[in-house]
Order: structure tokens, then sequence, then C-alpha cells
């Protein structure tokens, strides 16, 4: 795992545990229910965007 993947897990997991702890003082849930999904799909998409530049450097090295 690089550096960038290690990033996008750490925003599918913080952000929902920072929500929750807002959650959990205010006693509003709407803070970490409706963060769930918008941090799920960017920690994804940095995660699948990472691997793929990732997958193209390595096989233009070794076309090199």
């Amino acid at each position: 795992m690089n550096k960038y993947q290690k990033i996008s897990v750490g925003i599918m997991i913080g952000f929902p545990i920072f929500f929750l702890a807002v959650s959990l003082f205010t006693g509003k849930w709407g803070f970490f229910l409706w963060s769930l999904a918008p941090s799920f799909i960017s920690g994804m998409a940095g995660f699948f965007a990472s691997k793929n530049a990732n997958r193209t450097s390595t096989i233009n090295n070794d076309k090199q």
C-alpha cells in the first residue's frame, strides 16, 4: 500500500469517526449518517486512482 492509498483509507475511517464523536456530543445522528456515503465515495475514489496510477507507472517503467 503506497502513501496515497493509506491517506484514502484514513479518510474512509477518520471522517466517520470524527462525525461519530460530533453525533455523540450533540445527540443528532444525522451528522454521522450523512458522513458515511461521502467519506466512503471519496476514500474509494482516491484509493483506486492511486492504485491505477501506481500500476500505470510500473507498466511504463517495465517497457523502458
